[in-house]
């Protein structure tokens, strides 16, 4: 498999330093293999590479005006992506912040879903999953199915929350009894529920905070 085909198909981990060069450089120059010229170049390490100026790599045999500029260019990438930041996260600290995120996707809706919020440490949105999808009143949940994607992307705090197209965010004794479940299934796997939420058309119930009116929605 080449070298191109190895990093669409298998990723650009899979390559070593020395074949992650001639990737970049591709064909090398006029009579020396691009394998010889990666050599050159890493003959002091990523390191030393890194540290080479553009006069350095014009001396390297193979390498040519155009070759140099490339090699520089995806250098510079490497480093400002390594220094770069991601965008802020907001914090949900609130039943209301996370009932804000969730409103789009349960606010209107005619039947009952149950979704679970996905957080860091810092309890920052890592995503939001949808786990099941229920009736008019009812929306049955396994423990494992609710705790699925916290395993699966090693989140280590989680909200749950359903939607009452009913307007009445009281939790049912259904509920009640899941979220008891739910609560004994995270202590076991080392994941914090966060709280449990029962969104209605303009308030919700929050297993921490109780229930609340909501006068203006997000979404």
């Amino acid at each position: 498999m080449q070298r191109r085909e190895r990093i669409l198909c298998e990723g650009p981990s899979s390559l070593g330093d020395s074949d992650l060069i001639a990737a970049l450089l591709g064909t090398g120059g006029p009579g020396r293999p691009v394998e010889l010229t990666a050599a050159h170049l890493l003959a002091s390490g990523i390191g030393g590479l890194r540290r080479m100026q553009p006069a350095e790599l014009l001396d390297v045999p193979g390498m040519g005006e155009a070759l140099a500029a490339r090699l520089l260019a995806a250098l510079e990438l490497g480093r400002r992506a390594a220094c770069a930041r991601g965008p802020a996260r907001p914090r949900l600290l609130h039943a209301a912040d996370v009932a804000a995120l969730l409103w789009p996707h349960l606010g209107h809706l005619a039947h009952e879903e149950f979704w679970v919020v996905l957080l860091t440490a810092r309890l920052e949105e890592i995503r939001s999953i949808r786990i099941a999808t229920g009736g008019l009143t009812q929306c049955s949940v396994l423990p494992r199915e609710a705790f699925a994607p916290a395993l699966l992307h090693a989140a280590p705090a989680v909200v749950f929350a359903h939607n009452h197209p009913s307007r009445d965010p009281t939790p049912s004794a259904e509920d009640q009894r899941l979220q008891l479940l739910l609560g004994e299934a995270g202590n076991a796997l080392g994941i914090h529920v966060v709280d449990h939420l029962v969104l209605a058309e303009d308030s919700l119930h929050s297993a921490v905070e109780g229930h609340i009116s909501l006068v203006c929605k997000t979404g």
